[in-house]
């Protein structure tokens, strides 16, 4: 891609190349414990001092910091094994007396997260030479160690994670070394053995040897090929700081979380199809100038260039590296694969696996446009917007051709088969896809008029404001004050839609303040903010922390940070609760692609823990917290509106055309000040906060605004001042009246499903601001019989003007009298002249679990169209594990039509007496896949002894456990239930499919 600055370096064909990824065991859960995750030398912010904070190696040669595992196994380790972490001729022997499956394993620590070639220096190996192979890990949690560790890959690859998703994927068996790499050990020693296949993401390097001899191993390195262009990997070219340490910290992973995940064109991922393919990351990626670099979604996978993903790493990559090559090519790369209706594919197609994904992702078209539009903003650059500006019409033509389809006037992507997400699969009308193509349609709108198409321009924004309104009319639940899913999923009202109609400017007003009040109340956790609510999940979207959905909300709140500062602060309190929760999980300097609820990676052990869509903080700082955004192409004008929440300074570069825009301010009780020096033949738009404060406005010391008059203007907590000049600017805002107290307080539990005699965790947030010290007593209180500790807790916090907030644990025990219904919590507080309360409200169910299959098949059988029933403690479609405990009991169906259910069923010894039951709750869990399927459909028929019926049919999301509940309430046979019966089948389609299904915690709630 271009650069803002020079970059390019010259590079051996050999160094072109690029990354690793995580299975839990105990000794690998125990050794994550000893290891913690690296971190930068930091030694606390001070301005000017932002290189402290830079994750990039100083050199490109990677030298261990530790040795992690010497385990000598069926073999033998002699010597110190330290003398593996330098080349300086002390060797540690390694000897194996048979195959890979004895043999002594020696892992070591990059330090952190890094991809390239692994280098062994060798001082001696015996005649005949075992082979000598290295392992690959993100992680120590996945780093498999035993045989049965990640589905059978420590038998065959000892110590890797797994990168190849037809091998060794979560639930399927892994048959065949495809991680590993060998090393060819030099005929002369001492020499060095170097590796021939780039990894592009691994913390950890395990070597191991197969067949018997010994080695003598004088020191690891590893050679690091990832932004092959860039010359100095640390002197970015624009920088963020702040007074806050984990701040800063966030902003730098995020950078070197997308600039690992640059590499050369040819260094593409095409996953092994044939058993016995080797790993292997040298494929072309189509489209791509193979001169210059690209940008993947991973590291390690799916290493190749993903439209979504690109949508967050190019701004990410223009903030910090300014290496405009990268981002222009992999644009590119993917706008030269546009179908002849003007539909974009989501990604690189490398390999059959891509291929065959072609018109899979419609959300992906929306992010296209988004990119085409964002790099013009970012880089002003004419001639490539000219080129593709003719594939922006036709995507944006395929996208309306679909909105077209729909009476009501919004785009499903049913008709098109092209209902795959960012993490899930759906096909309904929903706000999240229709707040994306109203965005595109402003985009386009813009980009039109940078065209000369005026005429085009207009009819871009009157459909902007169309699909706006429809989205209003149709998705928007006043009783829940939230959008919801979608029409055909109005119960449902997930983070996606929500942030993005916020962040898109559908929802203003009260209804963007009440979306995220909705989410803060029902989908914050202990980590962050959930896609839904675990409890209320849909069949199609499941439950998980989305980075790249968790952006999106980050910066819906910090838009609102001026006309309310205490939201504006959600914002910066949801990047350090989430993302700096990352930082403190392996592998320390890279976030991750997906989240599960209980805190694990998404895919175990084929996640990618350096995924680019995770960076999004770094943009949100630089351009909401600090407050640098281009308002035209190439920042021939830009604004400057920072949000400070609890922060008392920060300061920044943003590289631009026009040389760079700095800027830096001051926040505390006697005022906000701004100093800004920006490039020559630029002019732009100052917006310094009040705060909800009466204030005085000086630019270069002559007042622009006395508080009520000016040539400024006030709007939405923010004072105006525009049409200001290049060169170097100081702002200032002082307050002429006394800060007003406010306060705000959130709480969210671990789980909103609680058990008689369990125990809760609270996380409750007091945020708020002061002239001076914050100080008052919070106060949770329950239901009689709970105990709540600690039922009150004094908080006294220094605000100083500014937006504070303080977290505070509770716990509390559920008495075990405690009858089913909806219990709450609640939260009150009190101090410095102010109050705030709210209330967490809890499911408590009284429930008796019929069957495990803890301890087999617990009396089930096939029925039609299934040919077996087995207890199973993993399985090969997702999430890959029982729903409750370690066993679920899996049914193999047959090759039949794709609509035909699928049946397993029960027959107890004698009836179950199920009277005092109101409910019948069944996990059911499903392969998706059906060729031609518009969905998946559960069926739970429970039968009593006079033939009488209960039952329920419900949609369930393949690859995640779905909770189908039957009503016994009214069922009068409840007493006496003969037979249980399971079973699911795809909707839409009658195509031969021969699926698996699974059912766990078969329960009756009282």
């Amino acid at each position: 891609m271009m650069r803002i600055r020079p970059l390019l370096v010259t590079l051996s064909a050999g160094v072109l190349l690029a990354a690793g990824a995580v299975s839990p065991s105990a000794a690998a859960t125990a050794a994550a414990d000893a290891i913690q995750p690296a971190a930068a030398a930091v030694t606390g912010p001070q301005p000017g001092k932002w290189q402290q904070y830079v994750d990039s190696p100083a050199s490109r040669t990677i030298k261990p910091t530790a040795v992690v595992h010497a385990l000598a196994r069926s073999g033998s380790i002699t010597g110190p094994a330290t003398n593996a972490l330098a080349v300086d001729g002390k060797s540690v022997r390694l000897t194996s007396t048979g195959n890979r499956t004895g043999s002594p394993l020696l892992t070591v620590d990059l330090g952190q997260d890094v991809g390239g070639l692994a280098n062994v220096r060798i001082l001696a190996a015996s005649n005949p030479r075992p082979a000598l192979h290295a392992c690959f890990s993100e992680s120590l949690a996945y780093l498999a160690l035993t045989g049965s560790e990640n589905n059978g890959e420590g038998n065959v690859a000892p110590g890797c994670d797994t990168a190849n998703i037809f091998n060794g994927f979560p639930g399927v068996g892994y048959t065949y070394d495809s991680d590993s790499h060998q090393l060819d050990i030099p005929a002369t020693l001492p020499g060095t053995a170097t590796d021939k296949v780039l990894r592009g993401g691994f913390r950890y390097l395990t070597l191991f040897l197969d067949g018997p001899g010994w080695v003598d191993v004088d020191g690891v390195t590893v050679t690091f090929t990832a932004a092959p262009a860039q010359t100095d990997l640390r002197n970015y070219a624009g920088h963020f700081l702040s007074s806050d340490d984990t701040v800063n910290k966030i902003w730098y992973a995020g950078a070197y979380t997308t600039q690992l995940d640059t590499g050369a064109a040819n260094t593409a991922k095409s996953w092994p199809y044939v058993d016995g393919e080797a790993d292997s990351s040298n494929a072309v990626v189509p489209g791509a100038d193979p001169t210059k670099e690209v940008i993947y979604d991973g590291g390690k996978r799916d290493r190749i260039v993903w439209q979504g993903d690109l949508a967050v790493e190019g701004p990410v990559t223009y903030l910090s590296t300014g290496d405009k090559d990268a981002v222009e090519n992999s644009l590119a790369s993917l706008a030269s694969q546009q179908l002849a209706d003007g539909y974009v594919p989501a990604e690189s197609l490398v390999g059959g696996h891509n291929t065959g994904e072609e018109r899979t992702y419609g959300e992906y078209v929306t992010w296209f446009v988004n990119n085409m539009q964002q790099n013009w903003m970012y880089t002003g650059d004419k001639a490539f917007l000219t080129k593709w500006w003719p594939a922006v019409q036709k995507a944006m033509a395929w996208l309306e051709s679909v909105r077209q389809q729909d009476p009501q006037g919004l785009i499903s992507f049913g008709a098109a088969n092209s209902c795959g997400h960012y993490g899930y699969t759906d096909c309904g009308h929903e706000t999240y896809i229709n707040a994306l193509y109203v965005r595109n349609l402003q985009q386009a709108a813009s980009l039109a008029k940078v065209m000369g198409d005026n005429s085009s321009a207009t009819t871009y924004a009157t459909t902007a404001r169309t699909v706006s309104a429809a989205i209003n009319a149709q998705l928007w639940d006043p009783a829940a004050g939230a959008y919801r899913y979608s029409r055909e999923t109005p119960d449902s009202y997930p983070q996606d839609a929500n942030a993005t109609a916020v962040l898109t400017g559908v929802a203003t007003g009260t209804r963007a303040t009440s979306a995220l009040a909705y989410l803060r109340a029902h989908n914050w956790s202990t980590l962050g903010s959930l896609t839904v609510p675990v409890a209320t999940a849909p069949a199609s979207l499941p439950a998980f922390y989305a980075p790249l959905s968790s952006g999106f909300e980050v910066d819906a709140r910090l838009a609102q940070g001026g006309s309310d500062p205490l939201v504006g602060q959600s914002g910066e309190q949801l990047v350090k609760n989430f993302w700096g929760w990352m930082l403190q999980q392996d592998p320390g300097t890279t976030f991750w692609e997906h989240v599960e609820p209980n805190g694990t990676p998404n895919l175990s052990q084929f996640s990618s823990l350096a995924h680019g869509w995770a960076s999004s903080p770094t943009v949100s700082l630089t351009q909401s917290v600090l407050g640098l955004t281009p308002a035209s192409g190439g920042y021939a004008t830009w604004t400057a509106r920072p949000t400070p929440g609890s922060l008392s300074w920060a300061e920044g570069t943003v590289p631009t055309p026009h040389g760079d825009l700095v800027a830096s301010w001051q926040h505390s009780r006697s005022g906000f000040s701004l100093q800004l020096t920006a490039p020559k033949g630029t002019s732009g738009s100052v917006q310094v906060p009040t705060f909800g404060d009466t204030v005085k406005v000086t630019v270069d010391g002559r007042t622009v605004w006395d508080g009520k008059h000016g040539s400024a203007s006030l709007q939405n907590g923010y004072v105006i001042v525009n049409h200001v000049g290049a060169g170097k600017h100081t702002v200032v805002a002082t307050p002429t009246s006394a800060v007003r107290t406010t306060v705000s307080l959130a709480a969210s539990a671990d789980t909103t499903s609680v058990a008689p005699g369990s125990t809760v965790h609270l996380t409750t947030t007091l945020t708020g601001r002061a002239s001076g010290n914050l100080t008052g007593s919070l106060t949770v209180t329950g239901p009689t019989g709970w105990v709540v500790s600690p039922a009150t807790t004094r908080i006294s916090a220094a605000s100083d003007g500014r937006v504070i907030s303080r977290t505070v644990d509770i716990y509390a025990y559920v008495s075990p009298q405690a009858a089913s219904g909806t219990p709450s919590l609640k939260v009150s507080f009190a101090g410095s002249g102010a109050s705030a309360s709210t209330s967490v409200p809890f499911s408590l169910q009284r429930t008796t679990v019929l069957y495990d299959f803890e301890s087999g098949t617990q009396g089930w059988v096939a029925g039609s169209n299934v040919t077996s029933v087995a207890a199973v403690g993993s399985f090969a479609n997702g999430p890959g594990r029982p729903e409750q405990g370690s066993g679920a009991l899996e049914a193999t169906g047959t090759g039949t039509a794709a609509d035909a259910p699928r049946t397993i069923s029960v027959t107890p010894s004698t009836p179950l007496n199920l009277s005092g039951a109101t409910t019948l709750a069944v996990a059911m869990d499903a392969y998706g896949g059906a060729p031609g399927a518009t969905g998946y459909s559960g069926t739970i028929v429970v039968t009593a002894t006079d033939g009488t019926t209960a039952q329920i049919t419900a949609p369930i999301n393949p690859d995640s456990w779905t909770t189908l509940t039957v009503d016994l309430s009214g069922f009068a046979g409840r007493d006496s239930v003969t037979s249980i019966s399971a079973s699911m089948h795809a909707v839409g389609s009658s195509q031969t499919w021969q699926p698996r299904f699974q059912i766990d915690d078969v329960r009756t709630i009282t």
